[in-house]
């Protein structure tokens, strides 16, 4: 799915719900003329197929719509592991304020790199789909500089206690962002929404229509609908990438407005 998600929306979505429709008219056309020579009873065949169909449309609609629902769920909830994240970056920065400057310096600057990272490194491997690393190397240098740290005074204790508590929660929030690289549908959810698109384009051509481009018109508008609610659930499926993806804006606004 890399091509889809790096190509330009305006190239994507026409070839995308355009093929859809295309696919779902020349179904229609091929189908026209054996449902005459098969249709001896019109009436018994509309209302047989009418439940068919009504059947059909309520068990494939309501698939399309959990599926859409759910992955929005999930393009929000990354949505708000990074902006969790962000939001611990600057409380742990604002705390290493209060440590003395030979550690709290070094850490305030191993920040900054991590920022770098996570906007250079790690932004551009998650919208590929794979696990970036290039963060942890800051990571690790900040613990093992906290941890250097021997608080004597019991003000210094009580501020090293609240650098460790923002960097546990900072720490948890970047493993919630990480985890999300692999967020998508299985693979036999897709299978099934395929396939109940194409049993939605045979339905549709399977109804006896007189005029063939009233019956094209009406399988393509409703392939059109079909072929758009596809498309989004599809672009929004990988949180990191497609049109409407997390990018790393949260964390260079943070890196202007705090580490600089």
């Amino acid at each position: 799915m890399t091509w889809f998600t790096n190509a330009s929306i305006w190239i994507t979505l026409p070839l995308f719900v355009g093929g859809f429709v295309l696919a779902s008219c020349l179904i229609v056309l091929a189908l026209r003329p054996l449902v005459r020579r098969l249709v001896k009873d019109r009436g018994e065949w509309d209302r047989t197929l009418g439940h068919v169909i009504g059947t059909f449309g309520m068990f494939f609609g309501i698939l399309l719509a959990l599926v859409a629902v759910s992955v929005y769920e999930n393009y929000a909830a990354t949505r708000d592991a990074t902006v969790e994240e962000v939001g611990q970056i600057g409380a742990f920065y604002r705390a290493t304020t209060a440590l003395p400057d030979e550690v709290g310096e070094p850490m305030r600057e191993l920040i900054d790199d991590y920022l770098v990272a996570v906007i250079e490194e790690d932004f551009p491997l998650q919208r590929e789909g794979v696990l970036p690393d290039a963060s942890l190397d800051e990571v690790d240098a900040i613990e093992e500089v906290m941890h250097s740290f021997e608080a004597e005074t019991m003000s210094e204790q009580m501020e090293y206690k609240q650098v460790l508590e923002a960097f546990d929660l900072f720490v948890e929030e970047r493993r919630e962002r990480l985890d999300a690289t692999a967020l998508s549908l299985p693979t036999l959810i897709w299978v099934v929404i395929w396939v109940g698109a194409a049993v939605n384009a045979v339905l549709i051509g399977l109804i006896y229509v007189d005029g063939k481009r009233m019956h094209v018109l009406m399988a393509g508008l409703l392939a059109l609908f079909i072929g758009l609610v596809i498309f989004v659930t599809a672009d929004m499926d990988f949180p990191y990438a497609g049109t409407v993806a997390v990018d790393a804006g949260a964390y260079e606004r943070v890196y202007v407005q705090i580490v600089e």
